[in-house]
């Protein structure tokens, strides 16, 4: 009896199911995220930057200490970087101002050392409070920018 070779029905199935992950990977990378011009997504990281400096501006630093902090920071971080990625040209200087804030706030975390007192936040609060009122100028620029 001569031997026939049995397809390799696990190769298949392996074959069929990395197409399938390929085809839903590029799916998603067609997603409406991608649409977005550049003003819009200026826009839309503009409008997270108000309200995470708002949550900032709300956070009850002796209850929820410098973790719920920090998190926000770095929330802040990242809308003032894609700012920057998508419309450097609009609020520049009014991003570095709120990136400076956001500098000297990191610098008075660190003073912190994680020991928070009524004596050592008074300079993180100072600190919280540069952010709220530079984020302000931002605004003022959105509002002539984005619809």
């Amino acid at each position: 009896m001569p031997f026939t070779a049995r397809p390799n029905r696990t190769r298949s199935f392996l074959t069929i199911a990395l197409g399938a992950m390929l085809s839903v990977s590029f799916l998603a990378a067609c997603g409406d995220d991608d649409d977005a011009t550049p003003e819009e997504a200026f826009c839309d990281a503009g409008d997270s930057l108000e309200t995470n400096v708002q949550a900032l501006g709300d956070l009850d630093l002796v209850a929820e200490g410098t973790d719920a902090l920090e998190e926000q920071l770095g929330a802040i971080e990242t809308d003032l970087t894609d700012m920057k990625e998508t419309g450097s040209e609009v609020a520049g200087e009014q991003i570095a101002d709120v990136e400076t804030a956001v500098a000297d706030l990191e610098t008075s975390l660190n003073d912190l050392g994680g020991e928070l007192s009524v004596d050592n936040a008074a300079s993180a609060i100072d600190a919280v409070s540069r952010i709220v009122t530079s984020a302000q100028a931002v605004y003022t620029e959105l509002d002539s920018t984005c619809p």
